[in-house]
């Protein structure tokens, strides 16, 4: 199978929202370098999609960076075709193990890695498939936030589940039931690739539905790292769909969207437990209001 290798020439400064974009326009993941003082983020599309196409489309989104206060530095947006044995070479030379939180890892399939200590718990990933690599700035919010707030023997539901990373780690830190949902069938059989290769084939239900339309079940925990867009006609849902007292942990959120993010969620009864920050990005964490509060 071809690919095609897209890579943008920027900074510091504009690096988080050029992932965005890239994302956006249906990356299956990104990698990030150096050279020259300049940041490379290449980024790695199928071949049917239509990259003579949406380049150019590509390229203007990062020019109008600008917009919003940020300096794309050279912006410039570099596309190549590559064939399946150069896509796995890319992914072997840039994509290495990665701590994510202080007992959480992340490493792709073909190395071996070794725990540091103990009690590290290490995620594998198969990036040829998957949707993401799982190091993007959201998912390490969301990761550092489950860290934190999940708690052993909880339901969860993770919604746009994408390369299922965050369901895996649900059950690594001990939840009970997991569920995750996507509407993208290519992100399903990515999920199901990955929550394979970690042994939890079994134990985590992968099903393809749009945000949290016809569940009807509860959970004590709702995952949900998508962009605002999704993420705010899911949290009317997730009010119906969480026990009271019940956690939602929301990453993908960029600061420009944060306020109203944190208003739709007071509006449907949710109290702010924590705001994290990474970069640009958001996470947030708030639990459906218990009686009394």
């Amino acid at each position: 199978m071809q690919w095609t290798k897209l890579s943008v020439l920027t900074n510091n400064e504009s690096q988080d929202a050029v992932i965005n974009i890239l994302m956006d326009f249906g990356s299956l993941g990104v990698e990030i370098g150096e050279k020259n003082n300049e940041v490379i983020i290449t980024s790695y599309f199928p071949k049917n999609f239509n990259i003579n196409e949406q380049t150019p489309l590509i390229q203007k989104k990062v020019e109008k960076l600008t917009e919003y206060g940020l300096n794309p530095g050279t912006g410039k947006v570099i596309s190549k075709d590559l064939s399946d044995n150069n896509w796995s070479k890319e992914w072997e030379k840039y994509y290495h193990a990665s701590r994510i939180t202080k007992y959480l890892t992340i490493s792709p399939v073909w190395e071996k890695y070794k725990k540091s200590f103990e009690q590290e718990m290490v995620i594998k990933l198969n990036p040829k498939k998957a949707f993401g690599t799982g190091i993007h700035p959201t998912t390490k919010l969301c990761m550092q936030a489950m860290e934190i707030y999940l708690r052993e023997n909880q339901s969860v539901l993770d919604v746009g589940t994408g390369s299922g990373v965050l369901s895996i780690v649900a059950k690594l830190l001990g939840a009970d039931s997991v569920k995750a949902y996507d509407y993208d069938d290519d992100a399903i059989d990515s999920a199901k690739i990955n929550i394979d290769l970690n042994g939890y084939k079994n134990e985590i239900s992968v099903s393809k539905n749009s945000l949290l339309n016809g569940i009807k079940e509860k959970s004590d925990v709702i995952l949900a790292n998508m962009l605002p867009e999704a993420v705010l006609p899911l949290i009317p849902q997730a009010k119906d769909t969480l026990y009271t007292g019940g956690t939602i942990i929301i990453s993908g959120i960029i600061k420009e969207k944060l306020n109203i993010t944190l208003e739709t969620l007071q509006s449907n009864g949710f109290v702010l437990d924590e705001v994290m920050t990474l970069g640009d990005w958001r996470g947030i964490v708030a639990h459906l209001k218990k009686k009394g509060e």
